[in-house]
């Protein structure tokens, strides 16, 4: 019985692992909404995959900005900032960044938005395992 009840354990969790659910964060840049999901919960040291999704007041998809993100560490003691830069490309309805995170810790992450000659952002904090 007691094997049994280990490998039920052990299938959970792997199921578990398999089917979790990606981070997403939610904000407000300006007049937009914007929604960012990446695939990875927590984010991971590596390559750390980031769709965002970008609607105007109205609900309607921005599908012709320019996207930056822009995330990194501030400066700590014994070691300077970090700070990269992703192009987000546009995919339809939303727009793809792939995040190369170095190290764990808490990171920022700032989403810079130019539609229609002006540029709106939108900041937030993940914490990398």
């Amino acid at each position: 019985m007691k094997k049994i009840t280990a490998i039920a354990m052990i299938l959970f969790l792997f199921a578990g692992v398999a089917f979790a659910k990606a981070y997403e964060v939610n904000r407000k840049a300006g007049e937009f909404s914007v929604h960012v999901r990446m695939d990875k919960n927590p984010p991971s040291v590596g390559t750390n995959n980031m769709e965002i999704a970008i609607a105007d007041s109205t609900g309607k998809p921005v599908k012709d900005a320019k996207v930056l993100v822009e995330y990194g560490m501030p400066a700590m003691s014994g070691m300077p900032p970090m700070a990269y830069k992703a192009d987000a490309m546009n995919h339809g309805d939303t727009y793809h960044a792939v995040l190369n995170i170095s190290m764990k810790g808490s990171w920022y992450v700032n989403i810079r938005i130019t539609s229609q000659g002006k540029t709106v952002s939108t900041k937030f904090t993940v914490d990398v395992n």
